[in-house]
């Protein structure tokens, strides 16, 4: 009886250890280009914005789950914010738009191995991105209007990173995203969503990500 307690013992703490070794944390900060721009009123001129642009943080983990492939999920906050201001002599004249999102990232991703040095390897991968609730507060010449919620959306992503040795622990990966991603309007304040525009009716937030990543062996 104790020979088979220690075994399993034993074996479950074998399968502790491998899981552990086959976990990675990761930490990203990106830069974000939208594809579709609109415009405000700014002082009878326009004030361009996008909001698949913006800068965005991720935290998360990937699982080494054989041959180089891994499966990862991270949790992510975007912030976009155009702005302009005008001194003069009645004050400051402002513009702004800005619209944040809270969004999980999810998929798979390929590490093509290119040696045990700095220059470790390229990573290439796939994946959804899911946006919770987002919201978009527009000001116009220092008036402002209600914000304006958006549904959760789904859309997905495409990858490329290198991945650079810093350490047995320790990897850096600077990489470029594609993002598609498109949501719909659930309110307008007290009004009524259909006075909107198409292009706030339905957000575009699909875009290009410059990014460096921080990846932490466990």
């Amino acid at each position: 009886m104790k020979k088979n307690l220690f075994s399993l013992i034993a074996v479950f703490a074998f399968f502790n250890l491998g899981f552990a070794q086959e976990v990675n944390l990761i930490g990203r900060l990106n830069g974000s280009i939208g594809f579709n721009y609109d415009s405000v009123d700014y002082n009878g001129g326009s004030l361009a914005y996008s909001p698949g642009g913006g800068m965005g943080l991720e935290v998360g983990a990937e699982y080494h789950m054989f041959k180089g492939l891994y499966g990862y999920g991270t949790l992510g906050f975007q912030y976009n914010l155009a702005l302009q201001l005008q001194s003069g002599t009645e004050g400051s004249n402002k513009s702004s738009v800005t619209f944040n999102r809270t969004f999980f990232t999810f998929g798979v991703h390929k590490l093509f191995k290119l040696s045990e040095n700095t220059l470790h390897g390229l990573v290439i991968g796939a994946g959804g991105n899911y946006s919770l609730p987002g919201k978009l507060k527009i000001t116009q010449n220092d008036v402002s209007g209600d914000p304006i919620e958006y549904k959760p959306g789904l859309g997905f992503h495409l990858d490329a990173r290198l991945r650079l040795k810093l350490s047995d622990k320790f990897f850096l990966e600077p990489g470029i995203r594609y993002r598609q991603l498109e949501l719909d309007v659930k309110s307008f304040g007290n009004n009524s969503t259909d006075i909107l525009p198409p292009y706030l009716r339905e957000l575009n937030t699909s875009g290009i990500e410059i990014s460096v990543s921080v990846i932490k062996k466990l």
